[in-house]
C-alpha cells in the first residue's frame, strides 16, 4: 500500500510509508483507521512513528519516539534537521507521545520544514529525582549521537538525522530539561533552545502550603491533600515510572503544588542543578534561547 501511513506498536521497530520498506507485522494504516467512524484524526497523521529504547533502568526500558514527515520519505535520501522534544507534566505526569499536550505548531513546523521529531521519555517524580531526570537526559543524548545514526543506516532509512541541525524544545518540566540539555551536553550541536512555561525558578509561593487553584482545579483540603501525597509516595517508593496519565494523576499534581511539595521534590539531592536560571546565567556559552511564559499561569510564574 504505497503512500499509507503505518503506526507501529512495539519497541525497537521501524516503519516507513512505502511498501518496499515496511516489515513490521504489528502495523495499522491510518487510512484504515480513518474509515472507522469512532476513531478521530490524529495530530500525528502526517508522520511515520518509530520507537526505540535508549537506555534501561532496573529492567525498565526508557524509550524515544521518532516522527518522520511522510513527505520526506518520498524524496531522495537526505539528512533531515532534528527537533528534540521534551514533554511536560510538572515532572510528575505525561509521556513522550501524550497527544493532547503535543504542540500542534511544532508538528506543523516539522512537517513544513521536513524535520524529524525525536521525543524521549524520562523518569518521573516523586519516584525519581531531578538527578535521575538529568541522568536520563544525558543517556538519551549519548544514544542519539552514538547509536541513532547507525540505526537509521542499518535499517536502510531513506533519511538520516543531521547532527549539525538540532533544535531542542520543551514545555513545562520539559522546558527545564531542554535548557539542561544545552548546559550539560555541550558536545551536542544544539543550535537553539525553546523553553515553554518551564519552572526555571522555584518562587517562594511554590514553597508555601495554602489552598489555591491549580490549572483550573481546586485541590482537596490541605489535610486530605497531604495524606494523598504521603500515601502515594509510600506506595510507589523505589519504582521506576516514565508514564503518568494527566487525567488520572492531575489531582496528585494539584496536591503537590498546593502543599508546597514541588520545590522539595525537584531539589532533592539535586544541589545547584535545581537552580536552572542561575546555571543559565553562569554558563560560559549557550545557544540562542527563547523562553515563553504566561502571565496568568497558576503554577509557573
Amino acid at each position: 500500500m504505497i503512500g499509507a501511513l503505518w503506526l507501529v506498536h512495539g519497541v525497537n521497530t521501524h516503519c516507513f510509508c512505502m511498501e518496499k520498506h515496511w516489515a513490521v507485522s504489528d502495523c495499522l494504516p491510518v487510512s484504515t483507521m480513518a474509515a472507522k467512524p469512532h476513531l478521530k484524526p490524529s495530530k500525528f497523521d502526517n508522520f511515520c512513528r518509530s520507537d526505540f529504547t535508549y537506555t534501561t533502568i532496573r529492567d525498565h526500558e526508557l524509550k524515544a519516539s521518532v516522527l518522520t514527515p511522510r513527505k520526506a520519505l518520498d524524496h531522495n535520501p537526505s539528512a533531515l534537521p532534528v527537533v528534540v522534544f521534551w514533554h511536560g507534566g510538572g515532572f510528575v505526569t505525561g509521556d513522550r507521545m501524550y497527544e493532547p499536550w503535543f504542540p500542534l505548531w511544532m508538528l506543523q513546523f516539522a512537517d513544513s520544514t521536513s524535520a524529524m521529531i525525536v521525543s524521549p521519555d524520562y523518569r518521573l517524580l516523586p519516584e525519581a529525582t531531578l538527578v535521575d531526570v538529568c541522568d536520563d537526559m544525558s543517556a538519551f543524548w549519548t544514544w542519539f549521537l552514538e547509536s541513532f545514526p547507525s540505526i537509521t543506516q542499518a535499517a536502510s532509512w531513506n533519511v538520516q538525522p543531521d547532527l549539525n541541525r538540532i533544535v531542542c524544545i520543551g514545555q513545562s518540566a520539559g522546558g527545564c530539561i531542554a535548557i539542561h540539555s544545552a548546559l550539560d551536553r555541550p558536545d551536542v550541536n544544539i543550535r537553539a533552545v525553546v523553553s515553554l512555561h518551564g519552572p526555571l525558578v522555584m518562587v517562594s509561593e511554590l514553597k508555601t502550603s495554602h489552598p489555591r487553584i491549580v490549572g483550573g482545579v481546586m485541590p482537596p483540603p490541605p489535610r486530605q491533600a497531604e495524606a494523598k501525597i504521603r500515601a502515594y509516595i509510600a506506595l510507589t517508593k523505589g519504582n521506576v515510572r516514565t508514564v503518568g496519565n494527566p487525567v488520572d494523576m492531575w489531582e496528585l499534581v494539584t496536591c503537590f503544588v498546593q502543599q508546597g511539595w514541588m520545590p522539595r521534590l525537584v531539589s532533592r539531592n539535586a544541589g545547584s542543578r535545581a537552580d536552572t536560571l542561575s546555571m543559565l546565567k553562569n554558563a560560559a556559552a549557550f545557544p540562542p534561547l527563547w523562553v515563553v511564559h504566561a502571565r496568568d499561569d497558576s503554577v509557573v510564574r
